[in-house]
């Protein structure tokens, strides 16, 4: 699903996104005492970085720096290894100094105040319903894996020229389908919706609910929408995740515009819900013992409709600016469901982190296909700017990504890219841990999102078995890179190769900081607290020709400890 400031994740960007933290542990851990330590006049044997060094995995539980001529900014990254607890501890530091900027933001470069065109408004921004698309998957992965093996055994014993009651074989533009637009139960009390056939193209069949508020789109309008599915959603995400099952027989993907989705989003509420996929409608409706009788049976999604009288995210213009990259959104999760229950024979649906990532991931791809740009560019906000097509390109695909991404900067021990929460930070940087390792195995992204859809295993298994078996080491380079990147002298697995985050996030707030929250050691201790996965980002100056000490000897053993040298 798409919830918005776009819809299961389509989250139009906007530069203060109200966002509480979370944690993966449901009770807090009592905090460890802090360690004071004392500086030696000189650290014999002190560690000397140059300008952009990386150090990682560092052994021990302490570290001495110094034996640098002029003064120095570090980062200290500790990261949570452990993939199910949540890790806490204290940092001690003696000898420090405040760095430069300020304690909570790093200073941005790459981004020109002469440039005047926006990169991307905030003027319609909502933020998104995360409780529907959680609770939806919930429901659905308890209602629907016990089902997958007599589905599966269904789609095989059918008739492959079988004619189902739900969605016809063949269809014609005026013909009124009857379908269950239940967003909340899987099986089991319907909400049945008429819905007219407006358009049929190539690949799809998009049905407007005849409830629909009045001043919506015109047949005219969804046979364009049906144009845009076939000529660009269906063929990006063919080749990039696989083709999708076919158990209605009728070579296409049900667009249902209903109103339904609409009465999601309370009138008095903030955000909005922009669309869903609901997997019940890949199961069988009746003749097995397994049935889903809720299922519509067949590949199909839901998407948000045009409402004058509700504006806001509703109006005409904004739905239709959403469309495209909710439709490649939802696409994703259909393919990803089908070739699981009927291609791929795997019995678990993929996990909801990864699940969205791959979404957002759908999103980024629009983008390139529209602008013309590729990954490994180092995209800045000059390239975003050089035409009105690119512009709009990022604005229309990819902003919302930037946006998810900034929730997670703001909290980046409280988030991580295998979170165990469907919020959008944690969307947000499983989206760029996805972009920063498939960068890692090479110029082009291959077959990578392809074999993370067409795979029988989920989660940190999948990962593991395209990225490597060591995963864990890659998470935690990419969250030193979230720190490192475009920082002078920074080389190989510290550096983002797809994106200049720091020059585009200037641009989208205005000439302010890199968003990325960071925890000064200037007062000599702080306590950390991360969840799995997770990085914190620690910083400190080092005085000319001084020296400091820092310790962390409460910390796990699932915790590794990154230095950076900023300047």
């Amino acid at each position: 699903m798409r919830n918005s400031t776009r819809a299961s994740g389509a989250l139009r960007f906007a530069s203060a996104l109200a966002l509480a933290a979370c944690s993966d542990a449901s009770t807090s851990p009592t905090p460890p005492p802090v360690v004071a330590i004392v500086p030696p006049a000189a650290c014999a044997g002190a560690l000397s970085l140059t300008a952009g060094q990386v150090v990682t995995a560092m052994p021990g539980s302490s570290l001495c720096i110094g034996g640098v001529a002029s003064a120095a900014e570090y980062a200290l990254v500790p990261f949570n290894g452990d993939t199910s607890s949540v890790a806490t501890f204290t940092v001690s530091a003696a000898g420090v100094a405040a760095p430069g900027a300020s304690a909570d933001v790093l200073a941005s470069s790459g981004a020109s105040s002469a440039l005047s065109t926006t990169v991307a408004t905030a003027a319609n921004s909502f933020p998104p319903a995360r409780a529907f698309e959680m609770t939806l998957r919930l429901s659905e992965r308890a209602a629907l894996t016990p089902r997958i093996p007599g589905a599966r055994a269904w789609a095989q014993s059918r008739s492959t020229h079988a004619t189902y009651d739900v969605i016809p074989g063949a269809v014609s533009v005026g013909q009124l389908l009857t379908l269950n637009a239940n967003a909340k139960v899987p099986c089991g009390s319907p909400v049945y919706r008429v819905g007219r056939v407006a358009a049929v193209t190539n690949r799809a069949i998009v049905v407007a609910d005849t409830g629909n508020p009045a001043a919506g789109f015109s047949d005219a309008e969804y046979a364009s929408l049906g144009t845009t599915f076939d000529t660009l959603v269906d063929p990006l995400d063919r080749a990039a995740f696989g083709d999708p099952s076919d158990i209605d027989n009728n070579g296409r993907v049900v667009l249902f515009f209903t109103k339904t989705v609409n009465d999601l989003t309370p009138a008095t509420s903030g955000s909005y819900v922009g669309g869903f996929f609901f997997a019940r409608d890949l199961f069988p409706p009746q003749g097995t013992a397994d049935a889903c009788a809720g299922s519509n049976s067949g590949e199909m999604f839901y998407v948000m409709v045009p409402d004058p009288t509700r504006g806001g995210p509703f109006t005409k213009a904004n739905v239709a600016t959403e469309v495209t990259a909710t439709l490649a959104h939802e696409y994703q999760h259909l393919i990803n469901a089908s070739r699981r229950l009927y291609v791929n024979n795997a019995n678990v649906f993929e996990v909801s982190w990864l699940d969205e990532g791959l979404a957002h991931e759908a999103e980024e791809l629009l983008f390139y296909r529209a602008s013309g740009l590729a990954p490994h560019q180092n995209i800045d906000v000059a390239s975003l700017r050089r035409s009105p097509a690119v512009l709009s390109a990022f604005n229309s695909y990819q902003s919302s990504n930037f946006g998810r991404y900034q929730e997670y900067l703001k909290h980046p021990s409280a988030y991580s890219p295998i979170a165990a929460n469907d919020s959008l930070a944690t969307r947000g940087a499983s989206w760029s841990f996805l972009r920063y390792a498939t960068d890692r195995l090479g110029a082009t992204d291959g077959s990578t999102w392809y074999s993370l859809v067409n795979s029988t295993t989920n989660g940190l298994s999948n990962l593991q078995n395209v990225f490597g078996s060591n995963v864990i080491s890659q998470l935690r380079d990419w969250g030193v890179s979230v720190i490192a990147d475009e920082v002078p002298g920074v080389v190989g697995s510290y550096l983002q190769p797809s994106w200049n985050f720091p020059s585009i996030y200037a641009a989208l707030s205005k000439g302010a900081a890199f968003p990325l929250a960071t925890t000064s050691l200037a007062s000599g201790s702080t306590t950390v607290s991360l969840v799995r996965g997770a990085n914190a980002y620690l910083r400190f100056a080092v005085a000319a020709g001084g020296s400091a000490s820092l310790q962390w000897s409460s910390a796990p053993s699932s915790v590794q400890f990154s230095l950076v040298r900023l300047n």
